[in-house]
């Protein structure tokens, strides 16, 4: 659990915007899990590697979590693939959070705050889909949540507050454990919010190189005022031959070199 002051982010496409606020209110404890190489870049298919899935989700499966959460263009791998059509005509459908019928114990959230994912079900896997939306998404897109089952949180009018966010997951579907797969905008979005309590890296023997590719934490550009998150080290495991499986805990109230 988590109580204190941390600052709000406000998305906004890729861009960001942050404000400081006071919260009070109960989160879940947020645990980011990522597949990075030694210079710090997301898995791209030039590291040649074979069933690379089982090197991130054999650790992802060891993480104690009620729900995993992803971005939008991630989350596209698991959602239709036949792009369903919306409902036609003019959806009357009002802007308020929805809990579609399911029976799941944990949860597959979405940051999709223009509402750009399709559904056929309303899991993945054995996960209950959870969509966090903004104000902006249209109402026939609603309507195609509803029909599916699938449940629905706002975060905001034009952009997603994650502190919000954050609560409603914990208030409405009892999410006490959150754990963060990426990509790296999401990540880093969480990061400069405060809102991450454990860093748990897969570490691949492989220097990527590739000037640009996404890295882990993709939180803005230049430095501008913010300060680094520091980390303390909580466990390291040899895994997979020359893999390491690193975890961390932030370090509240410090930077990077204090």
């Amino acid at each position: 659990m988590f109580f204190g002051t941390c600052p709000t982010v406000l998305f906004s496409g890729t861009a960001f915007r942050i404000l400081f606020k006071t919260h009070a209110t109960m989160r879940p404890y947020i645990i980011c899990h990522m597949l990075g190489s030694v210079d710090g870049r997301i898995k791209q298919n030039i590291w040649g590697l074979k069933d690379h899935h089982k090197y991130f989700e054999e650790p992802a499966a060891k993480i104690k979590a009620d729900a995993w959460l992803v971005g939008r263009v991630t989350m596209q791998e698991f959602a239709s693939k036949k792009n369903p059509p919306l409902p036609p005509g003019r959806a009357r459908v009002p802007k308020e959070d929805f809990v579609g019928e399911h029976s799941a114990k944990t949860y597959a959230v979405v940051i999709d705050p223009s509402g750009k994912c399709r559904w056929d079900t309303n899991t993945v896997s054995t996960e209950h889909v959870i969509e966090v939306l903004t104000e902006k998404v249209p109402a026939r897109y609603l309507a195609h949540l509803r029909e599916k089952k699938v449940s629905y949180i706002f975060g905001g009018a034009k952009d997603l507050d994650l502190n919000t966010v954050v609560k409603k997951l914990y208030k409405v579907f009892g999410i006490k454990r959150l754990r963060i797969d990426g990509g790296g905008h999401v990540n880093g979005s969480f990061l400069k919010a405060g809102l991450i309590d454990e860093f748990s890296l897969v570490l691949a023997p492989i220097a990527d190189g590739t000037i640009g590719s996404p890295t882990t934490f993709e939180a803005e550009e230049g430095y501008g005022k913010r300060k680094a998150t520091r980390f303390h080290l909580k466990s390291v495991k040899r895994i997979f031959g020359d893999f390491l499986w690193i975890r961390y805990t932030v370090a509240k109230n410090a930077t990077a070199g204090s």
